[in-house]
């Protein structure tokens, strides 16, 4: 843990209250692998219907980082969707982000379009 967040803390078995908070207020409604499976596949059946015949079937945020990445990555080829990828440039992208955000879109044959902020 990031213990730069000047507002954590940590009880007396070194354990930050964040965990302590996602198991309090988080995991008991979290529903992971519970059959949400059919549920998944009846949402991409809704986006690809609705898709059908358009050059894209949805919009994907992509800030170039490994969980975007790894989601753009199933989207496309477990999921089959076509998407338009989206990226927000707010002025603290890192080298490796964007190196990787030309290279998976690039490789994927997927149209990018980046919203770069002037602040």
């Amino acid at each position: 843990m990031d213990t730069t967040d000047p507002s954590i803390t940590f009880n007396e078995n070194g354990v930050c209250d964040r965990y302590a908070q996602f198991y309090k207020d988080i995991l008991p409604d979290w529903n992971y692998g519970k059959g949400k499976e059919k549920e998944l596949e009846q949402i991409i059946a809704k986006i690809k219907k609705y898709g059908r015949h358009k050059k894209y079937d949805c919009l994907l945020g992509f800030s170039g980082g490994f969980d975007s990445s790894y989601l753009l990555h199933f989207a496309i080829k477990e999921l089959g969707l076509r998407p338009l990828v989206f990226h927000v440039d707010a002025g603290w992208n890192i080298p490796f982000a964007e190196d990787n955000i030309r290279k998976m879109t690039d490789k994927l044959g997927v149209d990018l379009k980046i919203e770069k902020i002037n602040w």
